[in-house]
């Protein structure tokens, strides 16, 4: 198992989620919407003309819409509020998925004429007496190449503008660190520390 980012539909970052070793890609995850008044109306009369009880649901009818993405691409660091380009991943995998389409069909034709151009050569080969032949023909067997990948990881972005990330920063520096609150905390116990002993003295 491991823990991958899930997305809304703008692609903002919500949480993580447990999937399995093997996820990748980007998929959408469901809500069920809320049926609308007319449409439960519908339901309704429908299921009072079948004899059916008013309170019956149709499940069947009832549509779901995207509430978001479970992402397989791992966040870079140095994100404040990570923010997934959902519309640039769909737009590029759809451009990749025909730029692989065309290598194949190129792969395919080159391999055709490698055949036919071996299957000349042996043929000739073949028909040359013994004593002339020579060496028999290799089949020099075209290798498939597979067309470069964009790094997937470049689709995320910061989601927060530059004031966002300053008021961040600043509300963050505001605060004491986790030392100094060691620190301040320490010397709050040695001045009562000292207030006790002082207080046990003067008795």
């Amino acid at each position: 198992m491991k823990a991958v980012p899930k997305v809304n539909t703008n692609g903002l970052y919500l949480e993580d989620e447990l999937v399995d070793d093997a996820f990748s890609g980007v998929v959408p995850f469901y809500t069920p919407s809320s049926p609308t008044l007319s449409d439960t109306n519908q339901q309704l009369d429908t299921h009072r003309l079948a004899d059916s009880s008013s309170s019956t649901i149709d499940v069947t009818n009832s549509k779901s819409t995207p509430a978001g993405y479970t992402v397989g691409i791992p966040v870079p660091s140095g994100l404040y509020h990570p923010r997934f380009d959902i519309q640039g991943w769909l737009a590029y995998e759809a451009e990749y998925a025909e730029n692989l389409l065309e290598a194949q069909k190129a792969f395919d034709q080159l391999n055709n004429e490698s055949q036919a151009l071996f299957q000349k050569q042996h043929d000739e080969w073949r028909n040359k007496p013994e004593n002339e032949r020579g060496d028999e023909p290799i089949y020099p067997a075209p290798t498939f190449k597979i067309p470069e990948r964009r790094n997937p990881t470049t689709f995320w972005s910061e989601g927060l503008s530059e004031e966002e990330i300053k008021e961040l920063t600043q509300k963050a520096e505001q605060q004491p660190s986790e030392t100094d609150q060691l620190k301040q905390r320490i010397a709050d116990l040695e001045v009562t520390l000292t207030q006790l002993m002082l207080g046990g003295t003067g008795k």
